[in-house]
C-alpha cells in the first residue's frame, strides 16, 4: 500500500513537471470545472465557449445584471413591440479575418432557430438584414425577454467557415479574444489568444486550458498542486486548507437555486398536502450551517432576494414539524404497525432520492434531508449517481424526489427558466422542472409575462408566480448558491460573474 501511495506522489510529481516543462514561456492558465464541452456546436450548448471568450452575443451582460452593447452597439423595439432592430459594430473581424456582417449574424440565428433549444419558445416570424450593419427580428406578437434570450452563448456569432458543407460545426470561429485551438469533448478546451480582437481590452494571456474535472476533491487537489490556478465551485470544507496554503478564495452570490422537486406523476407526492409537509420538515438553517458551513442562505422563493425578480415578500417554509406531521396526518400517513415508517393503504412512506455529486454539496445535503424526514418516519433511499444519470431516472419517472442546483439567470430574465420548468406544457418534458405540474393560472401569467414590456407590470407578474409556487409546492426550494473559486496567488484580476456567463479572461494577468 506505502508503495502505491510513493508511486502516486511521484507520478504526480512527474506529470507537474512535464506541464510545467511543456508551457514553459507562455502565458497559459489552466481553469478546472465540473464539467467540459459536451459539444463543438456552440448553438446547441455553447456556455464553455462564451465563459472562455471564443465566441460573443449581440449582447451582453455586465457585473450588475444590467444588458449592454457587445456585438450590437444597439438596439431598439417597434411601437407595436414586434419588430427588434439591432446595428452592429462595424470593423468586427471573426477569427479567421472574415468581416461581421448583419447577414452572417442573421444566418447564424436562423440555424440555432432549427438546431438548438434556445429560440424554440420564441415566436420569431423572420429574421433579415437590411444592410451589412443592421438586422430586424419581427415576432408574431411582443416578446420582451428578447434582449436576454440574444446574450447567451448559444447565440452567439460563428464565422461562415465554422460550417461544414452539411452545416455542421467543424471549429468554431468566433470573435471574441480568444481563438479556439482544440477540444476533447467532456475533457478539455484549449484556446490561445486573438491578437487582433476587435475589442479595447485585448488578452496578455497566451493560452486558456479549461478543463472538465467533475469531482470537486480532484479539482481542489489539482488546485493545491498547481494543475490549475483557478478551480470552480468547491466544497466549503475545503476553503480553510486552501487559504493555508496560500491560494485565494472567491466567493459569489449567484443566481442559483438549490431545490428538491417532486414526482407528481405517482406516488405520496401526487397529494399537495404531502408536499407541504416536507417543506414544513426541512430544516434549511441547518443545511446552511451543516452543509455550506454557512455559505449560502436558506430559500424562501425561487430567487435569492439579490436578484430584482424575487419576491422578498414571501416567508417561504419556516422550518416546523409540528405542520408537517399535522399535514401527513390529514394526507391519511400513519405508523400503523409500529416499525417506524409512516404507512397508507398497506404501503410504507418510502421513496428515492436522486442527486449527483459533480455539485459538491447536493449529495450531503440529500443526506440531511434523509436523516430529517427519517425523524417523521419517511425512508429516504439515496440514489447518487453521475448528472446524465441523474437526469435520465428524473425524466423517466424513476425517483420520488431529485434535487439539483438550478442556474436562473443564464437567460437573464424570468421567463426563460419559469417557462422551461413550470409551464404545464414543458412540465411533462425531459428537464429539471416540475415534474408533472399542472396550473392553468401559472401558464396564463407565463404567457402575460413574455407579452409584457412594462417592468414594473412584469414584476407583479412573478411576484404572483412565485406566490403560487408555495402553494402548490411542486418544489422545495432549499438555499441560494454563493459559488466558492479557488485561485493560484499568481491569477491577478479575475472575478467571478453574477450570470456566469464569462470569465473576462482578457483582464487577467499571470505572475
Amino acid at each position: 500500500m506505502r508503495n502505491i501511495f510513493m508511486r502516486s506522489i511521484l507520478l504526480t510529481i512527474l506529470l507537474t513537471l512535464i506541464s510545467s516543462t511543456a508551457f514553459a514561456g507562455q502565458k497559459t492558465i489552466k481553469i478546472g470545472s465540473p464539467w467540459g464541452p459536451k459539444t463543438l456546436d456552440v448553438q446547441k450548448s455553447g456556455y464553455a465557449f462564451q465563459r472562455i471568450g471564443i465566441v460573443e452575443s449581440m449582447i451582453g451582460v455586465d457585473f450588475n445584471l444590467k444588458f449592454t452593447p457587445h456585438l450590437a452597439e444597439k438596439w431598439t423595439v417597434s411601437n407595436d413591440k414586434q419588430t427588434w432592430t439591432f446595428t452592429l459594430r462595424k470593423g468586427v473581424k471573426f477569427h479567421d479575418g472574415t468581416l461581421l456582417t448583419a447577414q452572417i449574424m442573421a444566418d447564424n440565428l436562423k440555424r440555432l432557430m432549427k438546431k438548438g433549444a434556445l429560440l424554440k419558445s420564441v415566436p420569431i416570424t423572420s429574421i433579415t438584414a437590411s444592410d451589412d450593419q443592421t438586422l430586424k427580428i419581427v415576432t408574431s406578437k411582443p416578446f420582451a425577454p428578447l434582449a436576454a434570450y440574444l446574450s447567451k452563448g448559444e447565440a452567439a456569432a460563428l464565422a461562415p467557415s465554422s460550417f461544414d458543407a452539411k452545416g455542421n460545426v467543424i471549429k468554431p470561429i468566433g470573435t471574441g479574444p480568444f481563438k479556439f485551438e482544440s477540444c476533447k469533448l467532456k475533457d478539455n478546451l484549449v484556446a490561445v489568444r486573438n491578437a487582433n480582437y476587435w475589442g479595447s481590452q485585448k488578452a496578455k494571456i497566451d493560452k486558456v486550458i479549461y478543463k472538465g474535472v467533475p469531482d470537486a476533491m480532484t479539482r481542489t487537489a489539482m488546485l493545491q498542486s498547481g494543475e490549475l490556478d483557478i478551480a470552480q465551485l468547491l466544497p466549503p470544507e475545503a476553503i480553510a486548507n486552501l487559504k493555508a496554503s496560500g491560494k485565494n478564495i472567491q466567493t459569489k452570490a449567484i443566481g442559483r437555486t438549490r431545490f428538491a422537486g417532486f414526482n407528481m406523476a405517482e406516488g405520496p407526492f401526487t397529494d399537495r398536502k404531502t408536499r407541504l409537509a416536507i417543506n414544513y420538515a426541512i430544516n434549511r438553517q441547518d443545511l446552511v450551517d451543516f452543509v455550506l458551513d454557512g455559505i449560502g442562505e436558506p430559500a424562501k422563493t425561487i430567487y435569492p432576494p439579490v436578484i430584482f425578480w424575487s419576491n422578498t415578500k414571501l416567508e417561504g417554509f419556516p422550518y416546523s414539524p409540528e405542520k408537517a406531521k399535522k399535514l401527513l396526518t390529514e394526507a391519511g400517513w400513519k405508523d400503523t404497525d409500529g416499525d417506524g415508517i409512516l404507512d397508507k393503504d398497506g404501503k410504507p412512506f418510502a421513496f428515492k432520492l436522486v442527486t449527483y455529486p459533480e455539485r459538491a454539496t447536493l449529495p450531503p445535503t440529500a443526506e440531511v434531508i434523509q436523516s430529517q424526514l427519517k425523524k417523521l418516519g419517511i425512508k429516504v433511499e439515496l440514489v447518487v449517481v453521475q448528472v446524465d444519470l441523474a437526469k435520465k431516472m428524473r425524466d423517466s419517472g424513476d425517483f420520488g424526489m431529485t434535487i439539483v442546483g438550478r442556474g436562473l439567470l443564464f437567460v437573464p430574465d424570468p421567463d426563460f427558466n419559469l417557462n422551461a420548468d413550470y409551464l404545464s406544457a414543458n412540465t411533462f418534458k425531459p428537464g429539471w422542472g416540475a415534474y408533472h405540474y399542472d396550473n392553468p393560472e401559472v401558464d396564463k401569467l407565463l404567457n402575460q409575462g413574455r407579452q409584457e414590456f412594462t417592468t414594473e407590470k412584469r414584476k407583479e407578474i412573478y411576484d404572483r408566480i412565485q406566490e403560487l409556487l408555495l402553494e402548490d409546492a411542486p418544489m422545495a426550494y432549499l438555499n441560494y448558491y454563493t459559488n466558492i473559486d479557488g485561485v493560484s496567488p499568481r491569477v491577478k484580476g479575475y472575478v467571478m460573474h453574477p450570470v456566469e456567463h464569462c470569465f473576462h479572461l482578457e483582464r487577467i494577468e499571470l505572475n
